[in-house]
């Protein structure tokens, strides 16, 4: 795509593609109306000409004497803003944007965009300063990121190729996992087995891995066997565990399941292994996103910061957006803070 040039008008748009000044209003605007093909053709001459529509005219843009819309878009890539690994990060977010005085857009890419103009108009046509982005991250999406031109900052744990040239905030999954594994071995626990959900998630994928370093810290063994999977993203965890829980004997005497949605299948699987009026011999570890959560059994919790995490990508998007020459790789890594051990509720 050519650079934006800001002296093409839609006009000159118009007159290229064959079509109205009001047709090429109603592709850029992804109004249904207009047939596929008259669409490709009006796309591929912007991207020829350099064009995007003009954000001092759009109605939703706040101009300020600095040049800022003093807007900064939240974008989930196919996610759901209601799922609750991702929920908190809004009440994060806004504590941000109110102490810096700025607004916060909500927006959702499906994770196949890739051109420029696949991106929904607010981020396409500069009504937005910057872009706070998480979810299911792709090569695609970060170059469309890149050619946008916009500062962004990632939320998450995601491969270096990703997070090439921008501030990424994590959570020390390392750390975290070192304290569950720790406290489960004060417990007396020596066979501990974990789950995830979606093993070809690269985010899972270092958990593993932290998980194994957690076990070698602590002299316990690495058991191969003891590692369950699941086939993606809400396939769930008592399918996996209902064979293994009706076994005379387990192979295990406790899980770590860093997702607590899952987490709480396996709990009432081992409610039903044990029964109401016995005591259980057994620990369930899990990072929880809200320090009230609680599981049937007994269960260690390392208590989640998701809203500091996307408090800290505020503060680090705002930071990029007055130093926009800047474009440097920088991760910030948050850590938890503490663990905790409770018996079922």
């Amino acid at each position: 795509m050519k650079k934006w040039q800001p002296h093409i008008g839609m006009q000159d748009v118009a007159r290229r593609a064959g079509v109205s000044k009001a047709t090429v209003s109603r592709v850029l605007n992804k109004k249904a109306e207009v047939s596929e093909a008259i669409s490709s053709k009006v796309i591929a001459v912007c991207e020829e000409m350099g064009y995007r529509l003009n954000y001092n005219i759009q109605d939703l843009v706040r101009k300020s004497k600095n040049d800022s819309t003093q807007n900064i878009a939240f974008a989930f890539v196919d996610k759901e803003f209601a799922d609750p690994a991702y929920a908190r990060m809004l009440d994060g977010i806004a504590r941000g944007i109110e102490e810096y005085n700025f607004h916060l857009v909500l927006t959702k890419l499906s994770g196949d965009e890739r051109i420029v103009y696949d991106l929904p108009p607010l981020l396409r046509d500069g009504r937005v300063d910057g872009v706070m982005v998480t979810g299911e991250l792709n090569e695609n999406i970060i170059e469309v990121l890149e050619e946008l031109g916009m500062p962004y900052v990632i939320l998450g744990v995601y491969s270096d190729k990703l997070t090439r040239n921008t501030t990424t905030i994590e959570f020390n999954f390392n750390l975290a996992l070192m304290m569950l594994v720790e406290c489960l071995k004060q417990s007396g626990k020596e066979k501990i087995a974990y789950f995830t959900e979606s093993p070809d998630n690269y985010a899972e994928q270092k958990e593993i891995e932290a998980f194994g370093q957690a076990l070698q810290e602590n002299n316990l063994r690495f058991y191969k066997e003891l590692i369950y999977k699941g086939t993606g993203p809400f396939s769930g965890a008592f399918n996996i565990f209902k064979p293994i829980f009706t076994q005379p004997e387990l192979p295990f005497d406790s899980i770590v399941c860093m997702d607590f949605r899952t987490a709480r299948e396996i709990s009432h699987l081992i409610l039903a292994r044990y029964g109401l009026n016995q005591p259980v011999d057994f620990l369930l570890a899990t990072l929880r996103p809200f320090d009230y959560y609680k599981l049937p059994v007994p269960a260690v919790y390392c208590n989640g910061i998701t809203e500091e995490i996307a408090y800290t990508g505020v503060k680090a998007l705002i930071k990029r957006l007055s130093d926009r020459n800047t474009i440097t790789r920088h991760k910030i890594v948050l850590n938890p803070h503490e663990v905790v051990i409770k018996a079922g509720d």
